[in-house]
């Protein structure tokens, strides 16, 4: 019945868009190529990377209406989330099946960390889309780029950075369950000195995180508040400063999950998440360099209906010099050296512990375009750590334009390694001997672009195998444990077409087989996929509206109850009215068929929510 309603509803919005296209002749769309950051770690071209990368405009995010970053990439090309109830509770990322731990998460280049646990798997729930100027989502194993945690692919979120023009914005947003979101924001120069700092406040009832199917109804309230700011001070042409600040904190009520299915504890959870970075990039005659600094900070206190008391400290500080030569016109070695310090320090009813760890590495990458359309990435990094020893990582990435056919092809191959957490070594689940995970990941593509630039497409086949694999084991000692080898293989389809600038659509569909001792991953959806609609009216081009479908096949889950997750589909719908050139006004509609799915065992979900805000650029 649901996919037979969902097949219904995408045909209702594909003929309610035709009528839009009438008189319209096709002609050549002008696209700005983009560029990324992430993929090599100086801005190239994206057709001249390898790597399978996502990048999420600013754009796309104003239009598709999202608050948070889970919202934006869920259902997305090799991304599928887990969450643990409703608004604000934990969100994480399975990029192409690997475990959220898998996953780095950068917010201007700066690794964010968990309070709870120390990984770099963070909250998305934590991260707001308002001054943020695009997301970057590098899929596979990117170890040799970015260190631990990133055998599985790395998020960057990427701020707004202040330009020539002084610009102020404020947006107010309200929905029928009384949520409310407030952003503002402003930016400019003043002499040499360019900056830009926003802040945003959310709050709300919620919903209970326990489903209550299982008889709880108590709602589960958040308080959020975050900020950042960004400054950069262009001492001469071929000198920057950068400082990049962030702070977030939340008053949380959460449930809890012991050893058993979600239930209503009232748990009380405040955080306090902070990190602040400054960077020095200087261009000489013959290479440039890039120094950098960063802290990250993150704290959060628990206080249970028991009243036990828990508290979660985790500091991170990183210092990082990269130089960049350029062979030639055409190649550009990258090499430096990066040092990492962490602190984790727990205090619960079960036990406590203050413990820190340290690493070296060393990096050199090249990059290269001897043979007119063939380009090609290489990396090596070498890491020593305090606790276990010397490993070493690398990665080969290629892409191949054919000559006037509109076709590339891509492929990449790299090696992994993530040590054990502080939180998986000493923690209270902790485990001494627990050891170090290794990966292997690749993939290969084929990419096609229409010569008038309105079709484009993409499809890719990967896999990855993590030898070591860590986990959170049961009876009888209920420590984290190595658990054998997991394998993730699948495909991707990926593909855009835009027709005269008033219709797009973008689809994309995730194809996915996992398998450690014999069962599949839990939470792996095996289907999974998004279709989003924009169109803009002939007769009243100051409307834009876009159109969402997201759709998950079932999964395994039996964490708690011993059965699975349910396939579901959810459709939602933003319609923006522009008045003049300073005010937005919109009205957006989240789950429309008012669908009752689960993202994780027993946990709650979000039903229809109807919102409406107003944004003012001035």
């Amino acid at each position: 019945m649901l996919i037979r309603t969902t097949r219904f509803v995408l045909a209702v919005l594909l003929c309610s868009n035709l009528w839009t296209l009438k008189n319209s002749m096709p002609g050549e769309i002008e696209i700005l190529e983009p560029i990324t950051v992430t993929g090599s770690l100086i801005p190239k071209k994206l057709k001249e990377t390898g790597s399978s990368i996502t990048i999420i405009s600013e754009e796309e995010i104003n239009e598709s209406g999202a608050k948070y970053l889970s919202q934006i990439l869920s259902g997305g090309t090799g991304f599928q989330v887990y969450r643990s109830g409703g608004p604000h509770t934990l969100s994480r990322a399975f990029i192409r099946g690997n475990e959220t731990d898998h996953t780095l998460v950068l917010f201007d280049g700066v690794k964010m960390v968990d309070p709870a646990t120390g990984r770099g798997s963070v909250d998305l729930e934590r991260i707001t889309l308002s001054g943020i100027e695009r997301i970057e989502v590098l899929r596979g194993s990117q170890s040799a780029l970015y260190g631990s945690e990133a055998i599985g692919g790395v998020i960057n979120i990427i701020s707004k950075r202040g330009n020539n023009n002084y610009e102020k914005y404020t947006n107010f947003e309200a929905s029928n369950r009384l949520d409310k979101n407030m952003n503002t924001g402003l930016s400019g120069k003043i002499k040499n000195v360019y900056f830009s700092v926003n802040f945003n406040h959310s709050e709300g009832p919620g919903i209970s995180a326990a489903e209550k199917s299982l008889g709880y109804e108590e709602n589960d309230s958040y308080n959020i508040d975050n900020g950042n700011f960004t400054l950069d001070y262009d001492i001469d042409s071929n000198t920057k400063i950068s400082l990049d600040t962030r702070l977030f904190t939340s008053e949380i009520q959460e449930d809890d999950a012991p050893n058993g299915p979600i239930y209503d504890a009232d748990m009380h959870t405040n955080l306090l998440d902070w990190q602040s970075a400054i960077s020095l990039k200087k261009k000489y005659n013959l290479f440039s360099v890039d120094i950098s600094a960063s802290i990250a900070k993150a704290r959060r206190y628990q206080l249970k209906e028991d009243r036990k008391f828990r508290r979660y400290i985790a500091d991170l500080n990183t210092g990082r010099i990269i130089f960049i030569l350029p062979l030639s016109a055409f190649d550009n070695i990258i090499f430096g050296t990066e040092t990492e310090r962490s602190h984790m320090e727990q205090r619960t009813e079960y036990n406590d512990y203050d413990f820190k760890v340290s690493s070296t590495s060393k990096i050199i990458s090249y990059s290269n375009n001897y043979y007119n359309n063939f380009f090609i990435d290489a990396s090596l990094r070498t890491n020593s750590h305090d606790a276990f020893g010397s490993s070493a990582t690398y990665r080969i990435a290629s892409s191949y334009l054919i000559p006037s056919s509109g076709l590339r092809l891509h492929s990449s191959y790299g090696t992994g390694y993530r040590a054990p957490t502080l939180d998986e070594i000493y923690g209270s689940y902790g485990n001494s001997s627990v050891k170090e995970e290794r990966s292997r990941s690749r993939d290969i593509g084929v990419e096609y672009t229409s010569k008038n630039n309105k079709f484009t497409s993409d499809i890719t086949l990967f896999s990855s195998q993590i030898d070591n694999l860590i986990g959170y084991g049961g009876a009888p000692g209920y420590l984290f444990e190595n658990q054998g080898s997991a394998k993730t293989n699948g495909l991707e389809l990926f593909f855009n077409y835009i027709y005269k600038k008033n219709f797009e659509i973008n689809f994309s569909y995730n194809f996915l087989t996992t398998n450690n001792n014999g069962k599949s991953l839990q939470r792996r959806r095996k289907h999974s996929g998004k279709t989003t609609f924009k169109w803009i009216i002939d007769e009243f081009p100051e409307i834009v509206s876009y159109s969402t479908i997201e759709y998950y096949s079932k999964a395994r889950d039996d964490a708690f109850t011993g059965g699975h997750l349910s396939g579901y589909a959810l459709i939602h719908s933003n319609l923006n009215y522009k008045i003049g050139s300073e005010t937005n006004v919109y009205v957006k509609i989240e789950n429309l068929l008012d669908q009752k799915y689960h993202l994780s065992d027993t946990a709650g979900t979000y039903g229809r929510t109807l919102s409406m805000g107003m944004s003012l650029n001035f």
